[in-house]
């Protein structure tokens, strides 16, 4: 895929990604703002119910109480009575219950209208109405009237009136009500059970304070941690509402886990979007990252051949300049240089055998088919010949390769072959990475529990992110010209699997421009 291509797509994915999560925070705030929106009209809703209860109660009991008394002391006895209405009043200076009626009395004296006009059929009475009120001085008092009364008997007594007669009522029992204290009209325990009803009927349930305000003064009635959250949402509704339809009383009603129950409302959906949202986040990143290392393993694969190629191109070049001069008489005639060129091609051929067999060798490790043959050996063996290996490079490089081996002997259990590989891969290195100054030390430390060995180069060293990928198979630091420094990185690849595969551990400490040094060690619990 080219670069380009690939970036326009992973940049299509980002955006596509970062639209569906503000979609899903919007649909989120949408649903919530939808939800505070159902909950104060439910609230309001709530709050006018209580209200009009409330009110409703009380001219309820008022006119059950009014229609107990009146039956006590029975019907006026005027003559005719016409329109009469009767309703409760008390005086403020002798504390009487009063029964007031009201009325218009209607007289016939037996005058027609043929009287004065003797042709008329007209048979209906001259009448004449009269004006009057009656007060009746009662013995009880309404209040007290109310309070003994049941609930049945008030409800048996209200079924009497009928539509007309409520509304008459109404009227006057509101001017006479409007006189008397909240704390009389309506009790803290009423609006608390009211409301909790009213809430509960419209799906809210949640905690809530209340209070009764006269004007911006707190009446008695309310619970007592209203105070204590009135920076809150507030929800009103007036109380006791006259014909006017205005009221000295108000409702106040507050939620303090009013966000809390707004989110507990729509949990389940915001969790059931914050999963997908996560999981589609998830399945990006994962893609992202599959395609990234798609796109590096390509890369690795082109530089693997590119690098296999060139380790390949010159030793066979320098094998046919070998069999050239071999072909020529001159030199067939001089058996040093034949043998000189014999060794150059025998030395080539190897180096070549040797690549081969490094690709295969982790081919086979990575399908985990490698099988060591290992024996009880001295560690040390091992290291000496890795180092006769890599003596002519050191030599043709004119460095320095300082040797301490530890004089303990020991011995334990590995694949002499392959721990020779190890030590040549990590020696090569040190000379590939050293530049002009090749100084080398390889030394062995014996404890009681660990067999170390340390190769340390004054080379070029290695950055904190380079040191980090050294032993990825592959991986070989990116320097402009991937041919500056010979090799396919498989090399650490293949040394930390093997140091592995012989439970020993490998790690490396590196400054730039100061070089770098590689401690391998090995657990001894086995050793004898």
């Amino acid at each position: 895929m080219k670069k380009n291509l690939f970036t326009v797509l992973v940049t299509f994915m980002g955006l596509s990604l970062l639209g569906i999560i503000i979609v899903q925070t919007f649909w989120i705030q949408t649903n919530l703002n939808n939800r505070d929106r159902q909950f104060s009209l439910g609230v309001n809703n709530a709050l006018a119910s209580v209200s009009e209860q409330i009110k409703e109660r009380e001219l309820r009991d008022y006119i059950a109480a009014t229609q107990k008394l009146m039956d006590s002391i029975g019907s006026p006895k005027e003559s005719q009575l016409t329109e009469v209405f009767q309703y409760i009043d008390r005086t403020t200076v002798t504390d009487k219950t009063l029964l007031v009626s009201r009325g218009i009395i209607e007289d016939t004296y037996g005058i027609f209208p043929n009287l004065y006009d003797p042709s008329s059929s007209d048979s209906t009475p001259i009448l004449d109405y009269r004006s009057i009120k009656a007060t009746t001085v009662l013995e009880e008092d309404l209040e007290g009237t109310i309070n003994r009364m049941s609930s049945s008997e008030r409800m048996q007594r209200i079924e009497r009136l009928s539509s007309m007669d409520k509304a008459k009522y109404e009227s006057i029992f509101m001017d006479i009500a409007s006189n008397k204290p909240i704390e009389n009209r309506v009790s803290t325990f009423e609006l608390e059970l009211l409301l909790g009803q009213e809430l509960l009927l419209r799906d809210i349930d949640a905690s809530f304070e209340f209070r009764v305000f006269e004007g911006n003064r707190m009446a008695g009635l309310g619970t007592e941690f209203f105070l204590q959250n009135v920076n809150k949402t507030t929800y009103k509704t007036p109380l006791f509402v006259d014909v006017n339809g205005s009221s000295k009383y108000e409702l106040r009603l507050i939620f303090p886990d009013k966000n809390a129950f707004l989110r507990s409302s729509v949990v389940n959906s915001i969790a059931l979007s914050v999963l997908f949202t996560l999981v589609l986040i998830s399945v990006f990143a994962i893609t992202l990252s599959q395609a990234f290392k798609q796109k590096k393993i390509s890369d690795i694969k082109s530089d693997f051949i590119n690098n296999m190629t060139h380790e390949f191109k010159t030793p066979i070049a320098t094998i046919q300049l070998a069999l050239d001069a071999l072909s020529t008489p001159v030199i067939a005639k001089q058996p040093n240089k034949v043998t000189q060129y014999l060794g150059l091609i025998r030395d080539e051929s190897r180096r070549m055998n040797t690549q081969v067999e490094n690709v295969l060798q982790i081919s086979r490790l990575d399908r985990k088919e490698l099988e060591l043959t290992t024996f009880e050996i001295d560690p040390n063996v091992p290291i000496k010949t890795a180092i006769e290996h890599v003596r002519l490079l050191i030599d043709q490089n004119e460095g320095n390769l300082h040797i301490s081996l530890d004089p303990v002997n020991v011995k334990f259990s590995m694949s002499e072959s392959h721990m020779t590989n190890v030590w040549v891969n990590l020696l090569e290195n040190a000379i590939k990475y050293s530049e002009d100054n090749v100084d080398i030390t390889i030394a062995t430390e014996v404890t009681e529990k660990m067999f170390t060995v340390t190769v340390k180069d004054k080379g070029i060293g290695m950055s904190s992110s380079v040191r980090r990928k050294i032993f990825d198979r592959f991986y070989r630091e990116e320097s402009g010209n991937i041919h500056t420094v010979k090799g396919h990185g498989l090399g650490l690849s293949y040394v930390k699997r093997i140091v592995e595969l012989h439970n020993g551990t490998i790690s490396v400490n590196s400054q730039l421009k100061k070089g770098s040094t590689f401690t391998v060690q090995f657990p001894l619990k086995n050793a004898i």
